[in-house]
């Protein structure tokens, strides 16, 4: 006979004894393994690589064994926990007792469905743990179960407040005849725990229950009938109204984030009264939303929180606190804040900018680190007019800013510093005029010009020596608007130079244009006298001669015209051009 008829020719009852012998095998494995892994999570800390080891484990070998088999039933006594009539884990010691750990609160079996989730098979474990502490929590596992919402895992419970029954189902602690439900009864002598009838042991006399109406745990007993129908319509007629509106608050109650409810909920509690320490813990539980409004980018929350923490005693200091946190180099509600104001638009940033405000000047180092670390200019920008005004009235708050090593950010910072004007701030000006980058000293030009030029003209003419053309060009046209007799006489030093010829010609250029804007008489005899020099044999000389006379001439007044006049009587040939050129030129502009 072929193996194949010999498989068909078995019983179903012999095939089936294999079957249940593993999922007795299996069952009795997993039990083991969840006790271990109850003891080792009581031993270590949550996080320790053992105990998620020997989580997972616990979870991977459930989801096999249910896949394998099917659902899972495990029948807890207090001594020990069964499948089917198998034992699967009989308590060794007091401690070691895992059948009792769901016995003592009601349970009487748990059952476990295919596609159980690793989430459940944590908050089983998580609820074990818990009622098993020696905190002293009082949480009974029922419940525990029952709040996490576990789809594939239930249980058979009894309560916990009627008398306990045994493990062989017999009533613990009633006598015999007594009913297990407090049905209540009319008439006289009807007792509490009257069975079939008044008996022998019924009480009498004062003893006994008064005649009337009788209570039991919902209703009435005597009540007629037709109240309770209409009762019933009318509930039943609200039903439809109270449905709607109950659905409209659940809808408003979801619409409503999380951080918006929480300083709804904490306004309230601020109003009540309260005791001092009450109120306090209200104070710290503020600065944590507020921690949590800057990390997701929460703006008008933040703001709103701020000024509930300002309008209390000690909230300045809080927040002062607060700050200080946030100014630390590796700061994440800082790092979290940043990326949140970047990825926002325009709406955003303005509400970030009033946040701002409301927390005043105290912010301002804040709020240069993030503007150091922002990546988007759209949010750099409006934050430097704001930190302008914040800053106004004390723009030394800024001056550690003007030595990071950071080129961009000392730029913004001399931006800022342009912005609130004064005379402090040209002393910050000067500090950072010699910078070592090129666009940080030109943006120090931009910021002196909203300056006075008396006040900024020494900065200026100290950032002429070793400039580049283009910020030479820009500090000159900065000197250039009003006649000053020390810029005339710096410049005019610089022409008269040997090397000024050797210059480029955008800076000679510039030279020539400020002297004749800056300079008065004083300088015509120095000029003059140049007219006449012929110490460069090459063409350059000449359009210098031609520059030097149109100066002369620019300056203008009698004493000008009277050099120029003279030397359209000397015998250099190119002496008399240059002082007709320029002669011939001011009279076009006039």
């Amino acid at each position: 006979m072929s193996p194949q008829g010999s498989a068909e020719k078995t019983t179903p009852a012999q095939a089936g004894v294999p079957q249940e012998t593993a999922i007795v095998k299996a069952a009795s494995a997993w039990t083991a393994r969840l006790a271990r892994t109850l003891k080792n999570c009581r031993l270590y800390d949550g996080g320790n690589p053992t105990v998620l080891r020997l989580r997972e484990e616990l979870t991977v070998s459930l989801m096999q064994l249910l896949d394998e088999h099917g659902p899972l039933t495990l029948r807890c006594t207090s001594s020990d926990v069964f499948h089917g009539e198998t034992s699967l884990y009989p308590a060794r010691s007091r401690e070691d007792n895992l059948g009792m750990t769901f016995f003592r609160d009601g349970i009487r079996s748990v059952t476990f469905l295919p596609g159980v989730e690793p989430r459940e098979i944590d908050a089983l474990v998580d609820a074990l743990l818990r009622v098993t502490s020696r905190t002293g929590d009082e949480a009974d596992l029922v419940t525990l179960l029952w709040d996490a919402e576990l789809a594939h895992l239930s249980t058979e419970s009894v309560t916990t407040e009627m008398p306990m029954d045994g493990e062989d189902g017999d009533l613990a602690g009633c006598d015999e005849g007594l009913s297990l439900m407090p049905w209540p009864r009319t008439g006289p002598g009807a007792g509490v725990g009257a069975g079939a009838g008044a008996g022998a042991g019924a009480p009498q006399g004062d003893a006994a229950i008064e005649a009337g109406p009788s209570r039991s745990d919902d209703w009435i007993a005597d009540e007629p009938l037709d109240q309770s129908a209409m009762a019933l319509a009318e509930l039943e007629a609200l039903g439809p109204l109270e449905l709607e509106r109950l659905r409209g608050e659940y809808e408003a109650e979801c619409a409503t984030g999380l951080l918006q409810g929480a300083l709804a909920l904490i306004c309230e509690c601020l109003e009540a009264e309260t005791a001092a320490d009450e109120r306090d813990e209200l104070g710290r539980f503020l600065v944590r939303l507020l921690q949590e409004a800057l990390m997701v980018g929460a703006w008008p929350e933040a703001s709103r929180a701020a000024l509930l923490l300002v309008g209390r005693k000690d909230g300045e200091d809080a927040i002062a606190t607060l700050l200080s946190e946030l100014c630390e180099p590796d700061a994440v509600t800082t790092s979290s804040a940043i990326c949140a104001v970047d990825g926002q638009g325009a709406r955003g940033v303005q509400d970030f900018l009033a946040f701002a405000r409301e927390l005043g000047p105290p912010a301002v180092e804040w709020l240069m680190g993030v503007l150091a670390e922002s990546r988007q200019q759209r949010t750099r920008l409006p934050l430097a007019c704001a930190l302008a005004e914040l800053s106004r009235d004390a723009p030394e708050r800024l001056a550690p800013w003007l030595s990071d090593p950071r080129w961009y950010v000392v730029r913004n910072v001399v931006h800022i510093l342009g912005r609130i004007g004064g005379l402090p701030v040209v002393g910050l000006l000067k500090s950072v005029a010699g910078h070592g980058d090129h666009r940080v000293r030109r943006e120090v030009i931009s910021a002196l010009s909203h300056q006075e030029l008396r006040d900024a003209r020494d900065v200026l003419l100290g950032m002429l020596d070793g400039a580049e053309t283009r910020t030479f060009c820009s500090a000159l046209h900065q000197l250039s608007c009003a006649r000053d007799a020390e810029v005339a006489r710096v410049l005019l030093d610089r022409l008269l130079e040997d090397g000024f010829h050797e210059r480029p010609t955008e800076e000679r250029r510039a030279v020539y244009s400020t002297l004749a804007r800056v300079a008065g008489d004083e300088v015509l005899p120095r000029l003059g006298a140049e007219l006449y020099e012929s110490r460069w044999f090459s063409a350059d000389f000449e359009a210098h001669r031609l520059a030097v006379a149109r100066c002369i001439a620019r300056i203008g007044g009698a004493a000008a015209r009277e050099v120029l006049q003279q030397g359209l009587g000397s015998r250099n040939r190119r002496v008399r051009s240059a002082c007709e050129c320029a002669l011939a030129g001011a009279q076009s502009h006039e």
